[in-house]
């Protein structure tokens, strides 16, 4: 059975920590006992940095014994990313060929406030090649499992990240966002994910399409990580401006909010008969609050997509290119066969598109811009197949039409588990003007106790595998 200080909040956990119950090494000692367990079956861990964990969690154990904390998320485990750069820890970014690569010499502005605050980083998590697919298959890491059945996929492309939390691994973990990388892992996973502003959270390189993000159980945990991973950092050219968040954990009133539904892109796969009423009844619990409601006509009137596409083709191509050429047959084949497009692709092509795209992020914003918040499902579909790199491999991101254009627009979106069908999540996105990432959070957080469920996550998914293969 999990280990009852995993199933703890992090506000339960500092409770915890201040009455002397227990202390960081113990919440410690927990979660590598439970990955060791765990993900054997569910293969979410990258790497484990147990020397570095072990010596937060004592750094800490001394701190709060004298109640000198330095932040909420002191002395609480917590996980990242492959792509996120961490002193001592290796860089891979879910490719094969990078299993070779030196360690990292530098902390990437997430790694570096989390350690600033004292929280125990355990080691990293999974992710497909470069990326580039919403989905948990690595050339170098393997089938990432879902917790919630281990036949089913975890999404992508913070893959690694979405299993561990589900099942106890870990009370937040930082991943990134490029086209829905971590608000789709939520939405197959049962978690709550944000997709800030970019620049709200500063990574490295700095990019205007790409955001490093927080994923947690519950709505509470995912800010006490996102109030230390947004402190600025001049290294990312677009790292804004510190922000207060006093007031961030109050729920906001939907009363006489304008929430639009967005159900239709005008494009891509059509939302499933199972995945639609979840997301109407998200609508009807904000409409009986007295928010203004009202379903969107389809986004797009003629498919956007395929220029979105060739600029995916071509980052994954030039990061394919960046491998050394003897060891780029060691790239996941459904990537490189997808980017291997990108190699016609002219200087003009490259242009057209980018100003193609730029056309229709407009669009999004003008017509998600006549209301205050805009719900939507995550995935149109229940989920794929553990092995699947997606709905379609020829276009392994064409699933993510309803979050890829958020990260285009630069708009904050978040995920959030408001129902279930086949005894799988299903996740709502909840997505804000510019800036409202705060807001975002705080009405994602009135949603989170307006379900009509509790969250029971698969923390015991070792014990139940073993259990019914004895």
């Amino acid at each position: 059975m999990t280990n009852p200080l995993l199933t703890k909040t992090t506000a339960e956990l500092r409770a915890s920590f201040a009455s002397g119950e227990s202390t960081p090494n113990d919440v410690l000692d927990a979660t590598l006992d439970h990955i060791a367990t765990t993900n054997p079956l569910i293969n979410a861990i990258a790497y484990i940095d147990e020397p570095g964990a072990r010596k937060a969690a004592q750094d800490a154990t001394d701190r709060l014994r004298t109640g000198r904390a330095l932040s909420d998320l002191d002395g609480i485990p917590v996980t990242i990313k492959d792509s996120i750069h961490a002193v001592g820890m290796p860089w891979r970014h879910g490719v094969q060929a990078n299993a070779d690569l030196p360690m990292s010499t530098v902390d990437a502005p997430p790694a570096a406030r989390l350690k600033e605050a004292g929280a125990v980083v355990v080691g990293k998590t999974t992710m497909p090649d470069m990326g580039m697919m919403a989905a948990g298959v690595s050339s170098l890491y393997g089938i990432t499992r879902n917790p919630w059945d281990l036949t089913r996929n975890t999404g992508g492309s913070s893959s690694g990240a979405g299993a561990s939390l589900a099942s106890g691994i870990g009370f937040g973990s930082v991943g990134s966002d490029i086209a829905g990388s971590v608000r789709l892992p939520a939405g197959h996973c049962g978690l709550v994910a944000l997709k800030p502003t970019q620049g709200r959270v500063p990574h490295l390189a700095p990019s205007t399409m790409r955001s490093a993000g927080p994923m947690a159980r519950t709505v509470d945990d995912l800010i006490d990580l996102y109030r230390v991973i947004t402190r600025p950092d001049p290294r990312d050219t677009w790292s804004l401006p510190y922000e207060d968040t006093a007031d961030i954990h109050a729920p906001i009133s939907p009363a006489g909010l304008r929430i639009g539904v967005m159900l239709d892109m005008g494009y891509g796969t059509t939302i499933s008969d199972d995945v639609l009423p979840v997301v109407r009844s998200a609508a009807s619990h904000l409409q009986a609050a007295g928010a203004v409601v009202a379903e969107m006509p389809p986004i797009f009137g003629e498919d956007p997509y395929p220029a979105l596409d060739r600029l995916f083709q071509v980052r994954a191509r030039t990061e394919w290119e960046s491998i050394p050429e003897a060891r780029r047959s060691e790239v996941l084949p459904a990537v490189a066969v997808w980017a291997s497009g990108a190699a016609k692709y002219t200087a003009a092509q490259f242009s057209r598109d980018t100003d193609a795209v730029m056309r229709a992020q407009e669009i999004v914003r003008a017509k998600t811009g006549e209301f205050d918040f805009v719900i939507s499902p995550v995935i149109p579909t229940i989920g794929f197949g553990a092995e699947a790199v997606g709905l379609d491999a020829a276009q392994p991101l064409a699933h993510c039409s309803f979050t890829a254009w958020f990260n285009q627009t630069a708009q904050p979106a978040s995920s959030i588990c408001f129902g279930f069908a086949e005894q799988m999540p299903i996740g709502i996105q909840v997505a804000g003007p510019r800036f409202a990432d705060q807001a975002v959070l705080r009405l994602t957080k009135w949603l989170e106790g307006a379900r009509e469920f509790d969250m029971a996550w698969p923390t015991d998914v070792a014990a139940e595998k073993i259990g019914a293969s004895a």
